[in-house]
């Protein structure tokens, strides 16, 4: 009798939600594998995809893996990440997008060691930087005046590096020789914390000085995601042994002491990372297929859900208080905040190491690995955003900045006031630039690879000589009064 009980709950639980539905989905051409989408303003949906096979071409017929796609599912633009020293093979990526102030769109390459920035609207590169070490599990995150935080790994000087917002100045780079696969988090005093695979969670001054740092395990691995509380309370997880054992620990901001700390047996928590919704609780799934929720005071476990295979991925609140995430056998879910399920789960594809993103609207977008290639999702559910306070997604808003404050760009604007630069192409040995205001300028010129090949201090309607350079495609830097653009330019 107490079989059949249970058995007429869960129909009639069943009845009480409805069945969860893709409203679109872009085919991607290979694999979607940690990179989480990354939406704008207007609901474009930036995502990379990772190719397994890494071809020699040209940069030209190189295949694309990164794309811009409409809220409407259509293509916006897509564009290079290429490795090699000739930049003619697609590189993998298994990092994900982020939006800075500016609207410019960033992210890193694994093999091809660069990070890389895109142009929001034409999908044109507008910089890259070689940085001689990798990316994987992470994306750039953004200071309060756009500087650019990469973390690196696995090559040389491996660090935390901070880089201007045109990707033309590396500032510092801390930790070099430290592995970083994780995504940090900003403080509102404009602290990094970032947590490293050798046993050490480190707080960083915006100088690139270190503010303190403590082990978290014994053998330890992170390549998890940090969230900050309301009151910049750090939740970092990761594996804490050799054993396999994860953990979630919690840290007072001030000075790295740990305020409690949670183990799981047996069950790893290198990847993924935390949610803190509004009310200061906090999710973590782990590759024990469990989805917990843990009170913000002690670390106490509210409730668990067992989910079909492990889970690698932040969830994402919504502002109904709702959990989406999904499983690496990849089945998608919604649950309630007290651990219930919302709708149905949904198979949408053979593997999910995406974490979801919230659109303003309310449409959650997730990356999909499918049989063959891969996928961008797109759900509707009763939601109609994301959760406002607390640290509700991965990379705390759908533009992935890791950052408590809000950006706003330093002095060194984006250059808009009739900014022109003529012949482009450059066809006849030089060019001209030309701006409202048409006085002195600083001009630098960048090849592709990064390496600058002129630079130049000019006076009005002075003429640019491109007779030393090869025909190709490049970069120009303008800066003007205090204000800066950058752009594309192509010799002849």
């Amino acid at each position: 009798m107490k079989k059949i009980y249970t058995i007429l709950g869960i129909l009639l639980s069943m009845g009480s939600y409805g069945q969860l539905a893709e409203s679109w989905s872009y085919t991607l051409p290979d694999k979607v594998a940690y990179s989480g989408p990354a939406i704008a303003d207007d609901g474009t949906i930036y995502i990379a995809c990772d190719y397994t096979t890494r071809n020699t071409l040209t940069y030209e017929t190189s295949p694309e893996n990164v794309f811009a796609i409409n809220p409407n599912n259509t293509l916006k633009w897509q564009g290079h990440v290429n490795e090699g020293a000739l930049q003619d093979k697609v590189d993998q990526i298994i990092s994900s997008p982020s939006i800075n102030a500016d609207g410019s769109v960033y992210i890193s390459g694994h093999y091809g060691r660069r990070v890389h920035r895109f142009n929001a609207v034409s999908g044109d590169t507008l910089r890259t930087f070689y940085m001689n070490s990798r990316v994987r599990y992470s994306a750039p995150a953004f200071a309060n005046n756009g500087d650019v935080y990469i973390l690196t790994r696995n090559n040389n000087d491996r660090g935390l590096r901070n880089y201007s917002l045109d990707l033309t100045v590396q500032n510092w780079i801390f930790g070099t020789g430290t592995d970083f696969n994780s995504v940090p988090a900003i403080g509102s005093d404009g602290t990094i914390y970032a947590i490293a695979t050798n046993d050490t969670m480190y707080a960083i001054n915006p100088d690139g000085t270190q503010k303190w740092s403590t082990t978290y395990g014994t053998g330890g691995y992170a390549s998890s995601a940090i969230a900050l509380a309301n009151d910049e309370t750090i939740y970092a997880s990761a594996k804490l042994n050799a054993a396999g054992d994860g953990v979630l620990k919690a840290y007072n901001p001030a000075d790295g002491t740990e305020k409690w700390s949670v183990t799981f047996v047996g069950e790893n928590a290198e990847k993924g990372g935390p949610a803190v919704a509004a009310d200061g609780t906090v999710y973590l799934g782990n590759a024990g297929r469990k989805m917990q929720a843990f009170n913000p005071v002690d670390g106490t476990i509210l409730w668990t859900y067992i989910a079909g295979a492990a889970i690698e991925v932040v969830p994402a609140i919504d502002n109904l208080g709702r959990l989406y995430f999904g499983d690496t056998s990849g089945m998608f879910y919604v649950l309630n905040s007290d651990g219930t399920e919302a709708y149905t789960p949904l198979s949408l594809g053979a593997k999910i190491t995406s974490p979801a993103a919230i659109d303003s609207d309310g449409t959650i977008y997730v990356g999909v690995e499918t049989a063959s290639a891969g996928k961008l999702s797109a759900l509707t559910t009763s939601a109609t955003g994301l959760q406002v306070g607390g640290w509700p997604m991965y990379g705390k808003n759908a533009k992935h900045t890791s950052n408590v404050n809000a950006i706003t760009l330093s002095n060194l604007k984006i250059l808009l006031e009739d900014f022109r630069v003529y012949p482009n192409p450059v066809v006849s040995g030089g060019f001209y630039v030309s701006t409202a205001s048409n006085s002195a300028k600083s001009i630098q010129i960048f090849d592709m690879s990064g390496k600058q090949v002129y630079s130049n201090n000019i006076e009005a309607n002075e003429k640019i000589k491109t007779s030393n350079l090869r025909d190709g495609m490049y970069i120009l830097r303008v800066q003007e009064n205090n204000k800066l653009v950058t752009t594309k330019l192509i010799i002849k």
